[in-house]
């Protein structure tokens, strides 16, 4: 007799663990399938969450709600794996110039702001409430974990997998209630939420060994993370499209930045998921009553998925409406 779910993930990435562990803190039976794409967004990403973003060092989307939901997410994984993947580091974010210092200080006086300063002089600003998650290792252990319980199956889905009957979407010979799309890219790839204009957004990072240490990530055109001694991570690039346009990007500011020898270990490549208006994509299928949909978190996987996770949740279990501006139905089909 074939197994009866609540739900089922197509992915594994940062979303679809994001979406599994909300499922498991609320007691949903569930499988997730994966095919461990080698060029997903998660696979390259630094995993930063971050407040202040962007090369004009603006509030990120909705900075509260995400900060609030962000470590408490992660640290309650933690607790449940025994592992540790995130890390509470504060960013210094070097001047350029004396104009940088000077709109800082008209910047901190403003409340939604001064709430993540922590330090502000003429050499730089260091910003609280962020840090990073270790993607590829909570990536790994949470793989590890569902699949220890019968969770997880690595199979890749094609359109010879999927039926429509009588306006609800069937995988296989999988009996799930909901199935949740958390494809990213590779969403691409099925007739599925193709009105969904989804845009790929390539981007390099690099592991590298070198005698420069900090405390805090380093931000400045790239962010530069001491993952352990004598070890960092640096990137991340971003290109439109699909094509690995390299790490030479990288690694002239790179030099620029901690002014030290580095021995290069590992290139990372992946392609991220954008959109348009820089919101997510979450939400039900126009037509297909139990197909939902979390994608389109571009750079913002890790502080983003867990905040959807548990919106996408909360609408289907309990219906309660969706954030507004992440909703789908803001897309004309």
């Amino acid at each position: 007799m074939t197994k009866k779910y609540n739900y089922l993930i197509i992915g594994q990435g940062i979303t679809g663990s994001s979406f599994a562990w909300t499922l498991y803190f609320n007691k949903k039976s569930f499988l997730i399938l994966d095919s461990q794409e080698k060029n997903s967004a998660s696979n390259a990403a630094l995993g930063i969450y971050n407040p202040i973003t962007g090369r004009r060092n603006s509030l990120t989307w909705n900075a509260d709600k995400l900060s609030n939901t962000t470590e408490a997410f992660y640290s309650k994984v933690e607790k449940i794996l025994e592992k540790k993947f995130m890390y509470k580091k504060n960013i210094f974010r070097p001047f350029k110039n004396n104009r940088d210092f000077n709109d800082w200080t008209i910047r901190a006086e403003n409340n939604k702001f001064k709430k993540y300063i922590k330090k502000l002089d003429n050499k730089g600003i260091l910003t609280s409430k962020s840090g990073y998650l270790d993607v590829s290792k909570y990536l790994t252990e949470t793989r590890k974990y569902f699949k220890s319980q019968d969770r997880y199956i690595q199979e890749k889905l094609n359109s010879k997998n999927i039926k429509i009957k009588n306006s609800k979407i069937i995988i296989s010979d999988y009996n799930a209630k909901h199935v949740i799309m958390c494809l990213g890219i590779n969403q691409k790839q099925l007739d599925l939420f193709s009105h969904l204009p989804l845009r790929p957004v390539s981007g390099n990072s690099i592991i590298a060994e070198s005698n420069f240490n900090s405390k805090h990530i380093i931000n400045k055109k790239i962010s530069v993370i001491n993952t352990s001694k004598n070890i960092i991570h640096a990137g991340s690039t971003y290109h439109n499209g699909f094509e690995n346009m390299g790490t030479n990007k990288i690694e002239d500011q790179l030099k620029k930045l901690i002014k030290k020898k580095y021995k290069i270990k590992e290139y990372k490549f992946g392609v991220r998921p954008a959109t348009k208006d820089r919101r997510p994509f979450v939400g039900r299928h126009s037509n297909i009553k139990n197909l939902y949909i979390i994608n389109g978190l571009g750079s913002k996987g890790v502080s983003q998925s867990p905040y959807c996770s548990i919106e996408l949740f909360n609408y289907i279990e309990y219906n309660k409406n969706l954030d507004k501006e992440i909703n789908i139905k803001r897309i004309n089909t």
